[in-house]
């Protein structure tokens, strides 16, 4: 009996917080290690503080104040510059016309910021010297500055990718972590649905997926019950129709054969007339008790026993007992073997019985002084058998489902002795033995053509 294997549980909400958690501290430690870096880059002195471009441009006021001119050689590296005459209008400089205008802003409103941009005024005998500058770290190299973004923008793009990373890092280890939590769950459908009923359930320690499995638990231990009280059931019911069955044998074999023996004696027509009804009805009554063994044998629980059996004497059974159903029921027998094999690996009963029911089916359905072909050759690696009836032949229905359990044809080759066990039966069989049954009508005869290949 299986049982649960309890461990400790966890509810879905603090599972997904931790991985919640996963994500927050993996930012945190990226932005430290980049504010590291960065502080790094600056003390190593290959990057200038964010207010190092503040500081060049108040050490540049007084030589720009008192320099004859205003050249570029006495602007801040970090700076960029523009005189205007106090009019306004520009003398010369290195920012755009936009930005010149902006900054002829800040001297009219005495502003030393606009947007983000910083600006150092510095008034002179007959003109303005504007300072233009960020306060952002820079690098100190020009050529970096001139053919890289500014280092607080990789620092950004470096913190987008970072997090982006961070987040499908923590993603992939959630989905394994939430697989592994669900494998119990997946492994306890997959054997409840193969009716493997009769394992432990190992609990996935989160408590929304144990319920499931709790309820789960508690599904295969009910349907464990009830297939079993099913098949005890089942069983009792097999075994008492297969007794029955077989205890109506003896009484309508013996009601048979006196009637057999009524007609062999002198009677009058009308004594013949109702020993021919005992004696046909018996018949018919033997055939469905042979019906129902069949229907409750347990064949398909039989032992599958292959053994190598000499074909002579195989072909030899299974030739005199189709004979001896074609003589009952006055039909003849073409039997032809061209088989050079020495041996054969087959379960012999299951075999056997497999090509009777083939036979049985086609003596069954052609009528009295017809003709069954039965011939056996090799064909291509495989043994073929091959049962031709001169009957009315299969229907298109019959050739798609006649292999099918129960199937009675209503339109062709019907009968009160056919319930849709023999071809089944046969089919079953052959497929144990790795062959095919092939159902077809006959172009020579009409009939039907049932063809069992089986490999040797």
């Amino acid at each position: 009996m299986g049982r649960i294997k309890r461990k400790k549980a966890i509810p879905l909400s603090l599972f997904y917080l931790k991985f919640f958690a996963y994500i927050f501290v993996g930012i945190l430690v990226l932005v430290a290690f980049l504010l590291y870096l960065l502080n790094l880059l600056i003390i190593k002195d290959l990057i200038y503080p964010a207010n190092e471009a503040e500081k060049q441009a108040v050490a540049a006021q007084t030589m720009i104040r008192e320099a004859d001119s205003v050249t570029p050689g006495l602007v801040p590296e970090l700076c960029e510059y523009v005189v205007f005459d106090f009019a306004g209008n520009v003398l010369q400089g290195t920012l755009s016309e936009s930005s010149a205008r902006k900054a002829w802003r800040a001297v009219q409103d005495n502003e030393l910021s606009i947007g983000g941009t910083y600006y150092t005024i510095i008034k002179r005998d007959t003109e303005y010297c504007i300072l233009q500058y960020h306060m952002i770290p820079q690098y100190k190299s020009s050529v970096l500055r001139k053919n890289f973004p500014a280092p607080q923008n990789l620092f950004f793009l470096a913190a987008i990718s970072g997090t982006f990373i961070v987040i499908v890092i923590v993603a992939i280890g959630f989905g394994r972590a939430l697989r592994r939590r669900l494998v119990p769950l997946t492994t306890a459908v997959n054997k409840i649905e193969q009716q493997e009923l009769d394992f432990d359930i190992s609990l996935s320690g989160m408590k929304e997926i144990d319920a499931i499995l709790n309820s789960m638990d508690n599904m295969r231990i009910t349907l464990k019950h009830s297939l079993e009280e099913q098949w005890r059931i089942e069983q009792t019911k097999n075994q008492q129709i297969s007794a029955l069955a077989h205890d109506l044998k003896t009484p309508l074999t013996i009601i048979r054969g006196n009637a057999e023996l009524l007609l062999e004696s002198e009677i009058s027509e009308t004594q013949k007339k109702y020993a021919d009804y005992i004696e046909s009805n018996s018949f018919q009554m033997q055939n469905y008790v042979q019906t129902l063994i069949e229907v409750t044998r347990s064949w398909q629980g039989y032992s599958f026993r292959k053994q190598e059996i000499e074909c002579d004497l195989l072909f030899c059974e299974v030739e005199q007992q189709i004979q001896g159903l074609c003589a009952v029921s006055q039909v003849s027998l073409l039997w032809e073997c061209c088989f050079e094999g020495n041996q054969l690996s087959v379960d012999h009963d299951l075999f056997i019985r497999a090509i009777i029911n083939v036979a049985a089916n086609a003596i069954e359905h052609t009528p009295s002084g017809g003709k069954v072909y039965c011939s056996v050759k090799e064909d291509n690696g495989f043994l073929s058998f091959v049962i031709t009836d001169t009957g009315k032949g299969f229907s298109d229905e019959a050739l798609r489902h006649g292999t099918e359990q129960f199937f009675m044809d209503d339109i062709s080759r019907n009968s009160k002795q056919h319930f849709g066990i023999g071809l089944y039966v046969a089919h079953s069989v052959v497929l144990k033995h790795g062959g095919q049954l092939i159902l077809e009508n006959s172009a020579q005869t009409g009939g039907g053509k049932v063809t069992i290949k089986i490999p040797y």
